[in-house]
């Protein structure tokens, strides 16, 4: 009988198991589906409306690009004005008439109604560009002057950067846009402080000001290219500080945010919006629980992987439904043109650290000053609580795994990382924060917030004890 009885309850609980599984996996299959749509819906509205809207702005624009080189320098640092300009350019060569289309297809030098040669996207697009001559800056003039000849297709990006700028572009010219930008950048960066310091100590809260310093975040609203990575993720990030507590599921959360990602991004440093949030939420469940080693990579692995899903299945998804309505063969496309970027330059494969050094030689002067004034912090912090510090390797440890995924991100995309290193380098700003974190934890104080546990449970331990203490003399 009592066997029958724990064979009964094991397949019992095997089936709830089971059950619980399935709804897991529909959940993250649903979120799935219902981000798409509203990636679709979102590009082929902000598709809808004349191209006339937007035709005095982006005029202004151009002239205003006229002014900066390729890449444009400003303040002394050198930003990409050449997929500034195919992102303006891109918006502006949507036809309204024909919104999905325009949508997924993704034309830039694009008139709609003129008799122009045709390009798809190739695993040679730019290859055929630079070989005639093309000038960015000049086929945008042209294409608003209804001057252009030819137009090519952009279609294995998303390009949801469409979704905001063609609606800006409505109101604002170039430099307008970004003045606000630059405005988003510095109000995420006070919410973030400001949320983050409520949580932890002030130490980490310097590490994460000063990275985003090297990393020329605050000045990066100047530059549309790389922005959307910063910005989702900025805000992942105040949204973890804020409902930290209340994120039941993290996983489909970090798979979120691989999915808008995607959607944004054109390919400049999407690592960061893995990085930033989950050392941030890693450092947030430190101070609340005591995790073990073991707790912890599991977590950076899990959430990686699921990151990378959401990432990864999202190119899939823009791939498949151009190939579905389109027919461009763009997963074949695609697929080479991610060997092309991962592995060799237009000549010769690469050796696999060529990006790696590149990236680093070219941020060699940000990551020296960071790392400098950190190390001044640093020995203040060890003077001041020299006391106090122990050796704490299973808190510090995971801090140093996240501090590798730039260096694995510029490791495997080694030919893209070393032709636009000029903006790939910022990625390292999760290497200068995972970095700082790790030093603070591994020279650790004793942990404040036990401490204040432990007086709240005194508290209302005695709290407990003076209401029985009442009850008594009552009675």
């Amino acid at each position: 009988m009592n066997k029958s009885k724990e064979k009964n309850e094991n397949q019992n609980n095997k089936s709830a198991r089971a059950h619980e599984i399935t709804k897991v996996i529909f959940k993250y299959i649903l979120t799935f589906f219902i981000v798409i749509i509203i990636f679709v819906g979102a590009l082929t509205l902000s598709s809808t409306f004349p191209q006339d809207w937007i035709q005095k702005n982006t005029e202004q624009s151009v002239e205003e690009l006229y002014k900066e080189g390729i890449p444009s320098v400003i303040l002394g640092m050198y930003f990409d004005s050449a997929s500034d300009t195919t992102m303006l350019n891109a918006p502006y060569s949507i036809d309204p008439s024909k919104p999905l289309e325009s949508a997924m297809l993704a034309r830039i030098d694009y008139v709609p109604e003129k008799q122009q040669k045709y390009y798809e996207d190739t695993t040679t697009f730019d290859n055929v560009r630079f070989n005639e001559g093309y000038n960015v800056k000049e086929q945008l003039k042209k294409t608003v002057d209804g001057n252009i000849e030819e137009t090519y297709e952009y279609a294995r990006y998303w390009h949801g950067y469409i979704s905001i700028i063609r609606p800006l572009l409505i109101f604002f010219s170039f430099d307008e846009i970004r003045k606000i930008l630059v405005s988003v950048f510095a109000f995420l960066a006070m919410i973030l402080m400001m949320v983050l310091y409520k949580k932890v100590s002030f130490k980490y809260c310097f590490v994460i000001l000063l990275a985003l310093l090297a990393s020329e975040y605050f000045f990066m609203g100047f530059n549309l290219q790389g922005t959307f990575t910063f910005i989702i993720a900025m805000i992942a990030s105040i949204v973890i500080c804020i409902r930290f507590e209340k994120i039941k599921n993290i996983g489909l959360y970090f798979m979120v945010i691989g999915m808008v990602t995607c959607y944004f991004d054109l390919l400049t440093h999407p690592i960061i919006t893995l990085g930033i949030p989950m050392l941030i939420y890693l450092l947030l469940k430190q101070e609340k629980e005591n995790l073990s080693l073991k707790e912890s990579i599991k977590f950076i692995i899990s959430n990686t992987i699921l990151w990378g899903i959401g990432w990864i299945t999202v190119n899939i998804a823009k791939w498949i439904i151009v190939d579905i309505l389109y027919h461009r063969d763009l997963i074949h496309k695609s697929l080479l043109q991610f060997y092309h970027r991962s592995q060799r330059d237009y000549s010769s494969t690469l050796t696999w650290y060529s990006g790696l050094r590149a990236n680093i030689l070219y941020s060699k002067e940000n990551t020296i000053t960071y790392f400098a004034i950190l190390a001044i912090y640093f020995t203040g912090y060890l003077i001041k609580n020299y006391k106090e510090i122990h050796i704490n390797i299973k808190e510090a440890f995971p801090y140093l795994i996240i501090s590798l995924m730039p260096i694995a991100w510029l490791i495997v995309m080694r030919n893209h990382t070393l032709s636009h290193m000029y903006f790939t380098w910022r990625m390292l700003i999760v290497f200068y924060i995972a970095i700082g974190i790790f030093l603070f934890k591994l020279f650790g104080t004793k942990n404040k917030t036990n401490e204040v546990e432990k007086l709240k449970e005194e508290n209302n331990n005695q709290k407990e004890e003076t209401k029985d203490d009442i009850k008594i003399l009552e009675k």
